[in-house]
This record gives structure tokens, C-alpha cells and sequence, in this order.
């Protein structure tokens, strides 16, 4: 057999399996749609996780949960489009305002406290382009996003009772919201399980300056006449959210 043959019949053997390899992915580069569902944990970030009272721009958040739903459409190899819908619930941490209260009573030291508190609530509809880089089954994904931010703060009840049996102490402030400008951005790793179906864990920052104007506030201690008013808030909320989910694409 002459040395040209040999070398056909190599050649001819690099080809086949250089199909077999890529015959796999195949189907998988041909799908330009994604939609993925993911939920998890849910930290706050810089003066929106404070709990110092005397901050104007605490948020006096905790961790919480986040869900999110997104659809990609895969324009080139590389890059596309992704929409974003999410929802964060972050705790609420009231003893700041207990504190803040309690420094305007004679005996402080006799109080126990009852608090109703309700949750902060971030909603986001955001959009922006992504990146991808695709490692046999395994995909990275990053994306930079802006949209709509929709906040509501939470509402807070405290029930103060001296063991002096005087000048008891009801405080409240109301729940508010607003829609503010904000900004998205976050990573994803995705390992295609069977065709069309991808296990992902991903990481995600939201943020946006809310103001929040005219919350009506209550406080009455003892007999003496309620002081009712209103504060104007303005601060930058912004959470840091890692889940896990699914990826279906078509």
C-alpha cells in the first residue's frame, strides 16, 4: 500500500471522528430558545442590609428567598438576548426601631416588645444581552441587564408594656411602594442533562434607588396625644441571589 494511501485512509479516519464528536452537539447548537426557572437564597447588600437606625438609607433587610423566570433567545454563536422576571422576599429586622423608641421612655428597661413585621419585596423586569461559552456539555453563561425595579417596604407594628403597668407603646409605620430604574447582572453554569434539558446554578445582582415618599408613621405612649406624620425614605436596594434550576431549550 503507498504512503498517499496510508495518508488518505488517515485523513478519511480524523473526519469520521471528528463527526461522531460533533454529531452529539448538534442538536443542542440548533436550539435558539431558552427558558429557565430558578429560585434559592437571597442576601442583601451595603445600606440595604444595615441596621444602624441613625443610617437614612438602612433597610434593616435580612436574607430571604427569590424566584426568577427568564427566556434567552440565542442570536449568535456567542451572544443573545435574555428577559428576566424575578421576585425577591427579604426578612425584616425590628429591633433598630425598638432601640429608636425605646431611647425617648423613662424606663426603658421595663419594656418587652411585640412586633409585627412584614416582609421587603423586590420585583424585577429586566432585560439585556448574555454570553456564552459553550465546553462540550457544559455551558457558561453571563449577562448584563436594566429594566424595572418595583420595591415595597415593609410594614411594622410594635407593641410596647412596661412592668410599671405605664405609658404602654404603640408605633407603627405602614407598608409603601414604588418603581424605580435599576440595573441586573449575574453568571450561570449549565450542564445539559438530555437534549432540550439542562440543570443550572447561577448567581444574580439586582439594584436600584427607590424613594419611597409620604409613609405614614403612628406612634402614641401612654396617655399622651399620637404623634402621626410621614417620612420620605431614599435608598439603594440592592440583594445578591444564588439558586439553582432548570433550562428547557427549543
Amino acid at each position: 500500500m503507498s504512503f498517499r494511501s496510508k495518508q488518505s485512509k488517515t485523513s478519511f479516519s480524523w473526519k469520521i471522528a471528528a463527526i461522531a464528536l460533533l454529531l452529539p452537539l448538534a442538536g443542542f447548537a440548533q436550539d435558539k430558545n431558552m427558558i429557565s426557572l430558578t429560585g434559592g437564597y437571597s442576601l442583601p447588600l451595603g445600606s440595604f442590609a444595615s441596621k444602624q437606625f441613625s443610617d437614612p438609607e438602612a433597610g434593616l433587610a435580612g436574607d430571604g428567598i427569590y424566584g426568577q423566570l427568564s427566556y434567552e433567545r440565542r442570536i449568535g454563536s456567542w451572544w443573545g438576548l435574555r428577559l428576566t422576571g424575578s421576585l425577591n422576599e427579604n426578612q425584616t429586622n425590628a429591633d433598630p426601631l425598638i432601640e429608636e423608641y425605646s431611647v425617648f421612655l423613662p424606663n426603658p428597661d421595663t419594656y418587652t416588645w411585640e412586633s409585627t413585621v412584614t416582609k421587603w419585596r423586590l420585583g424585577a423586569v429586566l432585560l439585556g444581552p448574555s454570553t456564552y461559552l459553550s465546553l462540550g456539555r457544559l455551558t457558561l453563561e453571563g449577562h448584563v441587564q436594566a429594566g424595572a425595579v418595583f420595591v415595597c417596604s415593609p410594614g411594622v407594628a410594635l407593641l410596647g408594656t412596661s412592668s410599671t403597668n405605664k405609658n404602654p407603646v404603640d408605633g407603627r409605620i405602614s407598608a409603601a411602594s414604588t418603581k424605580a430604574f435599576g440595573y441586573g447582572a449575574g453568571a450561570s453554569a449549565r450542564l445539559r442533562l438530555v437534549d432540550h434539558l439542562h440543570l443550572q446554578v447561577t448567581g444574580d445582582w439586582i439594584g436600584a434607588r427607590a424613594t419611597l415618599k409620604d409613609v405614614p408613621t403612628y406612634v402614641k405612649v401612654g396617655d399622651f396625644p399620637p404623634v402621626v406624620g410621614g417620612t420620605d425614605r431614599e435608598r439603594f436596594a440592592a440583594v445578591i441571589n444564588f439558586g439553582a434550576g432548570l433550562v428547557f431549550s427549543f
